[in-house]
Parts: C-alpha cells; structure tokens; sequence
C-alpha cells in the first residue's frame, strides 16, 4: 500500500539522488548515469527550499493527532532526519572552502567515479558522454563556488591545496586525462569506434580545460589566501563553530558536544592500547611500545600476497554468515584493487556497492599502491568491516530488500552504516573468525583508530588543533605507515565530523545489544537482534534505538 508517508519518502530519495547524481551511481542507479550535481548558488537554493517544503510536509503527517503505525513512525523520523541532514549539509557549506585531493569534494570525486564506471551497453556508454560533458560546467561552478567562499573569508588549508595541486597536475599529464577515458565500451557494441573518438574529444576539449581552470584558479587566487596548517578546523572560519556543531549532528544524528565526544575518544584510546598489551603479552612483547614495533614490522610488502589474504579472510567470513543474519544472505563480495588514481592519494580500503545493471558487483576495493590500513595485523579486521559480516552484507542485502522504502536503502545515515562496520569487526572476533593473536592485535588497533578519530576530529575542529599536532597524535598511537596517517589527518580536515560516525554508531548499537540480552535473557537470538538493526533499512540513531526495542517486545513471549 502507498500512503502518503511512502510517496514523501520517494519524492526526498528522488530529490537527494538528484542533487548527489555522483553518489547514485556508486549505488547503480542507471537514471542518474548521465547527470552531475548542481553547485551552483542558485541550484542550492531550489534544494533548500524542497528539503524544507518536505520536512513540513512530515511534520504534518507525523504530527500531534496523527495515527501512525510502529514503520510509518520511523520512516516519518527518517525522512525528517534525510532532509534535515542535507539542509545541515548546506549550512556547512564545505564547497565553499573544500580542496582536496581526496575523492570526496571537487573534481576528484569526478575522476573517482570515472575511474570505477562499468558501461553495461550503449546507452550507459552515451550517458557516461553526457556526464562528461555536463561536467565541465560542474567544475566552473565548484569553482565560483569557492571564489565566494574565500571574498568571505572561508579560506582552504594550504597544504591540502597544495596536495590537491599535485594531484590535478598528474591527471592533467595527458591530453586526454587517463581516468576519464579508462571506461572501456560495451563488448560487442557495434558503436564502440565512434563513441571512443567522441570520448576522448570530450575529454581533451571540455573536461580538460575545465580542470586546467580549477587549477589555475587554486594555485592563483586560493593558495595565496589559504589558512595555514596551524589553522586547520572550522574553528579557524567564520561562524566554525556552528558549522562544526552541525556537522557533529550531521553525522551522528545525536546533539552531542565536541569536548565529550573528545573525551570518549581519550578514554576508548587508553582502553584498547591496555587490551593491546594484554594481547602482546602472548606474543612476548612486553609493553605497548614492543607491540607497536611488531605491529609496524608486520606490514605486507607484497601487494599481491596482501590481497590474496584479503581475499581469503572475505570467503572465511561468507562461510559463516548465517550466523550474523538470517537468509537471504548476498552474493559473494568481489575484492579487487583499487584503481590506480583512487589508490595514488593515498586512500584507504572501502566498498562500492553492487550496480543494479549487474555491471560490477558488491566489490571491496583494496589499495595495492600505498600501504594504508588493512595491509598487516589489521588486514582481517579491515576485510571484515568492508566487506563480511560488514558492508557488503549490510548495503547489498538492504538493496536487495524491496519491501523497504527506495529512501531507506539508497541512502545511506553515515553514523549507521559506519556503526554497523566498526561493530563487526568486535562482532569477528566474537565469531572466532580473526586467525591468529596477531590479527587479534590488529582488530584492537583497528577499533582504536576509530577511537582516535574522536580524539582527533574534535581537536582539529573545534578545539584548535594544528594539522601536525593531529598528526603527531595519530603517529603516538597508531602503529601505522606514516603516510596513511597523514593522509588521514588531511581527511579529517577536509570532512568535519565523518570520523565521528564509526565509533558512536558501534557504541550504539553495543548499547542495544546489551539491553536486549539483558531483557531477553536466554531467549536473545543474535541473527534477530541483527536483522532488528538491518532490516529496517538506514536510519538516525534515535529511529533505530525504537525500532530494537519494539524489536525486543515482539520477543518478549517467546522468550518466556
């Protein structure tokens, strides 16, 4: 049945897939294959003003007075919390002072998406085209957009400039920039000659000099006003502190303050460092600085080799996955490295999810380039959370649930999603699933970065934190490479309050666990408290919270 709730819902999806065309192809959706977002000050404006019409919308229908059932109630409090975030996404306004070389703001994201695009047949071949050409404009207004910024004094940091410099500047070694013409035509697609010419001549003649106008504008008018690096946080911008307080609810959908998220991360990282020693103890390794010099020593060299274990952890916890969730359970989740211009900056592991045209599936993307995380004591614990029992099973078995909202399982509540990650790598280990102490380590050092991205975030952010006091953190208590953690402090500046989603949403959902095995007692079902926090699709912390304990009534008789 469609209620009204339900089309509000779709027509919120419709309007977000819209505005981030980007991220809809990340999910699959073909329709969006062909568009690129609206940077312009006037596109903002139209979204700002739909994401509120939608959010009075709701209030109406959820209002005092209205009879809502248990899911009307939370898709209601999704949809208010989807809209609310991307208003709250506006008001931070990060392409206004935003560049990086990351792939998360600017034309990078561009070239990542290039360089991952599957075409499946002709038509995804001239929607790819029309992507291209549009996308031109696209850089010129992200551009324009952060002229403006910086007339007003939201200036970006001067080392990611000049990273993010760096990095143009190797796109723009060819003529015809290498990611965006790395697509290969459909096999067998008679129009494959034509379409290759036109590529490239889109690539050479549009896109080309629209990044080289990026460029000249960054190293012209915005390294020379750009915010040093002892003045790295929003705190440093004018109005930070609010942007930085949005940002927190942004992205975990709770009213937290920066000063006690930053002291759960103080107290998390002295915790796990004294479970790190107690582990290390196994090993002969008397105290935390032993444990971090193995921890280092046990890097993988041999990419290869690294991804072969990579690969062989993922089948290992497929084997079992029907202890985490009850069937259906996805696919098997295809790891592949990471395409080189992705893996370049730095980047560290993730998951894509599957493309609903079937032209790649649900793939954990491993980077063979830089040793990150994920590539020594931590390589199971990073396979875990990316791929199974972590977001290939989480993200894929939602696309697959067509009985949910399209809102609920096309876009994603960070805090959610990251939660779910960072839980299973706890949840592996609970498994019997880590093969021996060392990799046991390596899930404590895990969790621990999570836990030293509240200490960090909070720091660079809101309490003044330099770029290499966060760094220097970081290094005191990440036995990690040294670029890897660079490259993850120059994250953190460049996206305020991402990093806090991680660890608040597995504490969360600890929290919940907790509170239904203790009600339940011996009745508790593990795969059922998982399919109560999955199944229900993404949602804000508070919506799930009631959605387990409605969860944890319906068991109640059957417990006993």
């Amino acid at each position: 049945m469609t209620t009204p709730l339900h089309r509000l819902a779709d027509e919120l999806n419709t309007r977000l897939l819209r505005a981030d065309p980007f991220g809809a192809s990340e999910f699959g959706l073909q329709e969006y294959d062909a568009l690129v977002p609206d940077a312009s000050p006037e596109g903002e404006a139209e979204l700002r003003a739909d994401l509120g019409r939608i959010r009075d919308r709701v209030a109406e229908l959820a209002g005092p007075g209205t009879d809502l059932s248990a899911d009307e109630a939370t898709l209601a409090a999704a949809i208010d919390a989807f809209a609310g975030g991307a208003l709250l996404d506006l008001d931070i306004a990060a392409v206004e002072y935003t560049v990086t070389p990351h792939p998360w703001s600017g034309p990078a994201t561009l070239v990542a998406i290039a360089s991952r695009t599957k075409l499946a047949d002709g038509d995804a071949a001239e929607a790819y085209l029309s992507r291209l050409r549009g996308s031109a404009g696209w850089i010129d207004a992200v551009t324009g957009r952060l002229r403006a910024g910086a007339a007003n004094g939201l200036t970006p940091v001067s080392t990611l400039t000049a990273n993010a410099l760096t990095w143009v500047d190797a796109v723009l070694a060819d003529p015809a920039p290498r990611a965006l013409i790395s697509p290969e035509p459909p096999a067998g697609w008679d129009g494959a000659d034509g379409w290759r010419e036109r590529l490239v001549a889109v690539a050479t003649d549009t896109v080309r000099p629209a990044l080289e106008r990026w460029r000249d504008a960054v190293r012209d008018e915005l390294l020379p006003v750009a915010r040093d690096d002892d003045r790295a946080g929003l705190v440093w911008l004018p109005g930070g502190e609010q942007r930085y307080a949005d940002a927190i609810r942004r992205h975990t959908t709770l009213p937290l303050a920066a000063q006690e998220i930053h002291e759960i991360g103080l107290e998390a990282v002295g915790r796990l460092e004294a479970r790190a020693v107690e582990l290390g103890a196994q090993l002969d390794l008397p105290d935390l600085d032993a444990v971090h010099a193995a921890f280092r020593a046990g890097t993988l060299t041999d990419a290869q080799e690294a991804l072969g274990l990579v690969r062989a952890a993922v089948r290992r916890a497929e084997a079992v996955a029907d202890r985490v969730v009850a069937p259906p359970l996805p696919p098997p989740c295809a790891v592949e490295p990471m395409p080189e211009p992705v893996a370049s900056s730095g980047t560290a592991p993730h998951y894509t999810l599957p493309r609903t045209d079937g032209t790649r599936p649900g793939t954990y993307w491993f980077n063979t380039l830089l040793p990150t995380m994920g590539t020594g004591w931590d390589l199971e614990a990073v396979a875990f959370h990316e791929a199974v029992p972590g977001h290939h099973l989480q993200l894929a078995r939602a696309q697959a649930n067509t009985a949910l909202p399209a809102l609920l399982t096309q876009s994603l509540v960070t805090v959610h999603a990251e939660g779910w990650g960072l839980y299973t790598e706890r949840l592996s280990g609970e498994l019997g699933l880590y093969s021996d102490v060392r990799q046991e380590i390596g899930a404590v050092f895990a969790e621990l970065h999570r836990a030293a991205r509240l200490v960090v975030d909070t720091g660079i952010h809101a309490l003044g934190w330099s770029r290499e006091q966060a760094r220097g953190y970081l290094l005191d208590h990440m036995p990690a490479p040294e670029p890897f953690l660079t490259s993850e402090t120059d994250r953190y500046i460049a996206w305020p309050g991402q990093a806090l989603a991680y660890m608040t949403g597995q504490r969360e959902i600890l929290r919940l666990r907790d509170v239904a095995r203790d009600a339940l007692g011996a009745g508790f079902d593990l795969p059922g408290f998982h399919g109560a926090v999955l199944d229900h699709g993404s949602l804000p912390l508070p919506a799930l919270g009631v959605v387990v304990r409605r969860w944890v009534d319906e068991q109640r008789p059957a417990a006993g």
